[in-house]
């Protein structure tokens, strides 16, 4: 599937269109999009839907795509971490063309009806051709995982159930309760977790806190209240599942890994993010190289502090850092602690991980060797892309 050159031409010549307007036209996109096809929530964080956030990475994607037509191949990183969203999610090649629809109607709304024939045309043809690398990817990313059983949501037991901080957060772990095999997966992967609610189906991504140990899956979560909209999925697993229920996931998948044969390792976390890096910090202590590693965990207080028993077992005092003030003494660590062979792995909400990427850029580190992972969509985190805002909303 390609594009004519006329095509690349008038989608060049609207991307200014969709760079300044992209978020209020997927947010038209997905207005609609639920408003006939509601069963499609099932499929997205709705508290991604709520705070915008998911409009923006779409919006992000499409522009990126589109900025990018003549050489596709520079976002496969991306395309690649949207894949395995979207098989952790369950999305499916019928799912684009519905999806496709509804942005040519967003696009052609905006546009007040103006659309021509040829710009129509044009985006069409390029999001079939963009919406077929994905299809193509997450095909592989299925098969991988087997038969269809293994490819939905299975049902797992919890067989543990721990308060280990104050938020409060807990320690969960699952065993697979229909028998079936456990999922290999590496450190910085997660799983998705489905509950019910009201009737209405809710899903969430959640980090694996543990090297794979062939037995059970091992994850954390936080309450969250201090701010709206408050996770949906993990006030409920928090306040109304216990040992012996069951829920289900999806399973392991994402592309946040260690980099291998790495000769330095910092890894830099704030308050609870620090599971999603527990599980590489505790994998290079399997694999015998704990000394390549350094762990900065950026916290409020000491209680935040949590699996610093298990930290301090695992790294020595010059190698395990936990800072209760603010962004200078970070920095001034930063700086000592970072090489040239240095591996930057950041995790946390999207305002830190800014802060200290833009602060290792400013120390000339290669981005190339900054990794990061966050709590919102990762595409909406790209800078210089689509302005962020809109003024339609849909309430979900």
């Amino acid at each position: 599937m390609s594009l004519t050159e006329d095509q690349k031409q008038i989608l060049k010549s609207t991307a200014a269109i969709f760079k300044e307007n992209g978020k209020e036209i997927t947010s038209i996109l997905y207005k609609h999009l639920f408003a006939h096809h509601p069963d499609l929530l099932n499929i997205f964080n709705r508290t991604n839907q709520k705070n915008g956030t998911q409009p923006f990475a779409l919006a992000n994607t499409v522009f990126l795509a589109i900025e990018n037509i003549d050489n596709l191949e520079v976002l496969m990183p991306q395309i690649l971490l949207i894949a395995h969203k979207h098989r952790a999610s369950t999305v499916r090649p019928e799912h684009y063309p519905i999806v496709g629809k509804y942005l040519l109607i967003a696009i052609d709304e905006f546009l007040g009806g103006m659309t021509d024939s040829d710009i129509r045309n044009a985006w069409s043809a390029a999001y079939k051709m963009i919406s077929s690398i994905f299809i193509d990817i997450e095909k592989k990313l299925y098969a991988e995982l087997g038969d269809k059983h293994q490819q939905g949501f299975i049902p797992f037991k919890i067989i543990e159930k721990e308060i280990i901080a104050r938020g409060p957060i807990a320690a969960i772990t699952l065993e697979r309760n229909d028998g079936g095999k456990l999922q290999k997966y590496h450190s910085g992967q997660y799983i998705t977790l489905q509950i019910k609610k009201d009737g209405i189906l809710h899903i969430r991504h959640y980090s694996l806190m543990q090297p794979y140990d062939g037995k059970t899956y091992r994850i954390a979560i936080k309450q969250v209240n201090d701010h709206e909209p408050k996770g949906i999925v993990s006030t409920e697993i928090i306040n109304k599942y216990n040992v012996g229920d069951i829920i289900t996931l999806s399973l392991p998948a994402g592309t946040f890994k260690l980099i291998d044969n790495g000769k330095r390792y910092l890894f830099i976390a704030v308050g609870v993010s620090i599971t999603v890096l527990l599980a590489m910090i505790c994998d290079l202590h399997q694999q015998g190289k704990a000394d390549l590693a350094t762990l900065i965990h950026c916290v409020t207080n000491e209680d935040q502090a949590i699996f610093a028993d298990d930290m301090r077992r695992i790294l020595s005092e010059n190698q395990y850092y936990v800072l209760l003030q603010g962004k200078r003494q970070l920095h001034d660590l930063i700086k000592k602690l970072i090489t040239s062979e240095t591996n930057v792995y950041l995790c946390g909400s999207v305002q830190f991980v800014n802060k200290v990427e833009e602060y290792l850029l400013k120390c000339n580190h290669p981005s190339s060797q900054i990794h990061i992972e966050t709590y919102q969509p990762a595409l909406s985190l790209v800078k210089g892309a689509v302005k962020n805002s809109a003024t339609t909303t849909k309430p979900i």
